[in-house]
Order: structure tokens, then sequence, then C-alpha cells
């Protein structure tokens, strides 16, 4: 359904649905008579600050895959029913305890100001409520879509030099296993291969388990002291070389 990012939907929350708001603008005489309106316009505030909107957006966070875009897709649906739902029926309180004061400050002398300012608040719940109903779940969906897309062809594109530049700095490093040769030749090359097996499903499925081991080939992840890269290292390369030439024949 068309309507309103979730990133936007706290924000695009009208000014006139809180408390403060009210009780500026109803001045002296709307002080005078008890509408309930106030408490009301509180409990909006209070189920406004629940709302994760992070949690509401799947675009909110890049997904790498379909399958990391469904969890954050089933996220924002589990956060609109725990949150969202419960503010549109308070909206539907609100706007009708504002109706309800329109009426009683329309009897009062000089009145007619708080009547206009609970008309208002009438008027911008139920707009409001209705935004509630109009998230753009889609249009997130299909924006994450086509960066999901975008990922898969730049990956596509770069794995098979990304695995020429690894196997050759490889074996750069085996001839001088060093933490300075390890920081030129393998860290960077290892990334790149890392980033692109994790981006296509195909290859992400039968070698992803085995090779997110590597750690993204960063020593202080992989818990390397200086003295590591001549043994810890030169293992865990020679394991890496194995895989990725399967990585390379894998014809995804």
């Amino acid at each position: 359904m068309a309507g309103i990012e979730p990133g936007l939907f706290v924000i695009s929350c009208p000014n006139t649905l809180n408390d403060s708001s009210w009780q500026k603008k109803k001045g002296k005489v709307g002080k005078m008579v008890k509408t309930g309106l106030g408490d009301e316009l509180k409990k909006v505030e209070a189920l406004l600050k629940k709302v994760d909107v992070v949690a509401l957006d799947p675009s909110s966070i890049p997904s790498k895959s379909v399958e990391e875009l469904k969890v954050r897709v089933d996220a924002a649906k589990k956060e609109y029913q725990a949150s969202v739902v419960p503010l549109q029926k308070q909206l539907k309180a609100v706007r009708d305890k504002a109706e309800e004061a329109v009426k009683k400050l329309k009897k009062m002398p000089l009145g007619g100001d708080a009547a206009k300012a609970a008309a208002q608040i009438a008027k911008d719940a139920d707009v409001y409520s209705v935004t509630c109903k109009s998230l753009d779940l889609e249009g997130a969906v299909k924006k994450v879509m086509a960066d999901i897309q975008k990922k898969n062809e730049l990956a596509a594109k770069h794995l098979k030099a990304s695995l020429a530049k690894f196997a050759q700095g490889a074996k750069t490093y085996l001839g001088d296993p060093t933490k300075e040769s390890w920081e030129t030749n393998i860290k960077q090359q290892g990334r790149s291969v890392s980033n692109s097996v994790a981006q296509l499903q195909n290859y992400r499925v039968k070698f992803w388990t085995d090779f997110e081991k590597f750690k993204g080939f960063d020593a202080g992840t992989l818990g390397f002291e200086d003295s590591d890269f001549s043994d810890k290292g030169v293992k865990l390369v020679k394991a890496a070389i194995g895989q990725v030439k399967d990585i390379a024949a894998f014809k995804g």
C-alpha cells in the first residue's frame, strides 16, 4: 500500500496531538471545563515513545540477501501490531474525546478558541489514525530489493578478480609471513572475497559457513598477536587457499 515511509512515521505526528500544546491553546476558559482530553493526549505521547522506528522500517538496516530482508519484514509486521495498532486505537479515542470537548466548550462564553483548538485535535487525530494504516512497507521492501540487486551485481562482477588477487597475495604472504605482509597482502584481499561470498546466495549457501571462520581476515578479530603471523597466520592462509580454489571452480 502506498503511504508514508515507516522511518518518518513518528516524526509525522502533528504537533497538536500532545498535552502541552492543548494546555497552551485551550486558554483560561478551556481550563475551566473538564474534558479529559489532556489525559488521552498523554497516552498518545506514551505510545509514540514505544514505537521502534528501526524495527518498523525494513530499509533502516542494510540487508545483504532476500533472507535477511524477510527477517526484517517479519520484524516490521510484529512491531506494527505491537506499537502502531494500539496507537491507532488511542487516536480514535482522542478524536472522540476532542469532539465531546468541542460540544462542551461551545456552550461556554468565550469558549470559541478552546473549541477551535479541540476541533483541530479531533481532525489531526483522525488524519494521523489513517496514517497508521498507510505505512509504505512495500516501498521500503522495493528500496532494499534494489539495493540487494545492486550488491549482487557488484559482487558477481568483482568475484573473479578478488579470488585472483587473494591467490597472489597469499603466495606473497607465505613467502614473508609477517604482520606487515598480512596487512598488505591478505587483509583487504581476503575481505573482498568474503564480501562477495557472503553476498551471492549460491556461494553463501555452499561456502559461507566455512569461509566466515576467517573473520574477514581481520587480525584483531582473529585475536592474532604479533608472533602469530608466522604460524597461525600461515595455517589460516593455507586453509583459505583451499577454499578459494573451490570457490573459483564453483559454477554458481
